[in-house]
C-alpha cells in the first residue's frame, strides 16, 4: 500500500489553483449581481402596483379580468421606466423608445408562456398542489424574462450583432 504524504506546499498549490478557477468561474455570475438586485427590486414595486390597481379596480366594481388586465398593464409600464432609469442603460441597445418597450412587452409576454408551461407541467400534469406550482412558475418566469430583457432587448448592439440578431 502506497502511503505517500503530498508535500504541504503541493497542497497549497492545488488550493489556490481550485481558487482561482472558483473566482473565474463565478465572476460573470458576481457581476450581474448588483444589476439583478436592482431588477428585483423594480419588479417588486411594479408588482405592488399591478396589485393596487388591481384590487382598486375590483373593489370599485370594474370586471376583475379587465382588472387584472389594466393592473398588469400599469406595472409593465412601471416596471419599464424604472428599468431604463436604474436597471439597464438603453443607450448601450441603440434602438429607439418604441422597438424597446415593444421588446420589453414581448419578454413579459414570454414570462407569461414559462409561468403556464410550469402550472401545466407541476400542477396540472405532475400532480403538484397549485401554490408551490405558481411559486416555482413565478421564480422560472421572473428568471426568464430577466435572462431576455439583459440579454436582447436591452443588450449592447454589438454583441447582437455578432450573433446575428
Amino acid at each position: 500500500m502506497d502511503s505517500t504524504v503530498t508535500p504541504p506546499a503541493d497542497r497549497l498549490r492545488l488550493l489556490l489553483d481550485v481558487e482561482g478557477l472558483l473566482r473565474a468561474r463565478l465572476r460573470p455570475l458576481l457581476s450581474v449581481a448588483p444589476q439583478f438586485s436592482r431588477y428585483t427590486l423594480v419588479s417588486a414595486v411594479a408588482l405592488v402596483l399591478d396589485f393596487g390597481v388591481y384590487l382598486l379596480l375590483a373593489a370599485g366594481g370594474t370586471n376583475i379580468t379587465l382588472a387584472g388586465a389594466v393592473g398588469y398593464t400599469c406595472g409593465l409600464c412601471l416596471h419599464y421606466l424604472l428599468s431604463v432609469r436604474y436597471v439597464f442603460d438603453p443607450k448601450a441597445a441603440n434602438k429607439t423608445q418604441a422597438r424597446l418597450f415593444s421588446e420589453f412587452a414581448l419578454s413579459g409576454l414570454a414570462g407569461l408562456a414559462v409561468t403556464a408551461l410550469v402550472i401545466a407541467l407541476t400542477a396540472d400534469l405532475g400532480g403538484m398542489p397549485v401554490l408551490p406550482a405558481k411559486v416555482l412558475a413565478v421564480g422560472a418566469s421572473f428568471l426568464v424574462v430577466f435572462a431576455l430583457r439583459r440579454g436582447v432587448v436591452f443588450a449592447r448592439r454589438g454583441r447582437l450583432e455578432k450573433a446575428g440578431l
